[in-house]
């Protein structure tokens, strides 16, 4: 996923998108990207709470650089409005899973299924931000090339 966000900052970059904001938006990429792996090196039927607190930084990181991409992409020209709004209808997935994770830790029964069915959801969507996003970066590519 790291390569995948230095590749995202890249192409904003290119398209003259602002470099705080991807920068901005880089370092939550890069947080959840080490959860990421971390949840991988912790599963939760070793310990649950090194699991739980990597998981932690793959879904606030992951809240944080939809939105923060998403506003990059909105106000950088030559980016698709679409494209844009796409990263915050994944924050939107992130966002409730947060919420019935929360509800769950106080009251485990409350919300069990949602969160398991918004979790499912919500790495769906974000695969397919992560493909719509290489596609649009692919073909921007592509037609660069051929102009030069």
């Amino acid at each position: 996923m790291i390569c995948f966000f230095l590749n995202l900052s890249a192409y904003l970059r290119r398209k003259n998108g602002n470099a705080r904001l991807i920068y901005l938006s880089f370092i939550p990429g890069l947080l959840s990207s080490v959860g990421t792996f971390f949840v991988g090196v912790f599963p939760y039927t070793v310990t649950q709470e090194l699991h739980n607190i990597s998981a932690s930084f793959f879904f606030m990181g992951g809240f944080a650089y939809c939105i923060l991409y998403g506003i990059v992409e909105w106000v950088t020209k030559g980016v698709s409005k679409l494209q844009a709004s796409s990263g915050f209808v994944v924050a939107f997935f992130f966002l409730l899973f947060i919420i019935f994770t929360a509800i769950n830790y106080f009251d485990p029964t409350m919300a069990l299924e949602q969160s398991h069915i918004t979790e499912w959801i919500l790495i769906c969507v974000l695969m397919l931000w992560i493909i719509g996003h290489e596609a649009s970066m692919t073909r921007n590519k592509r037609n660069t090339l051929k102009e030069a």
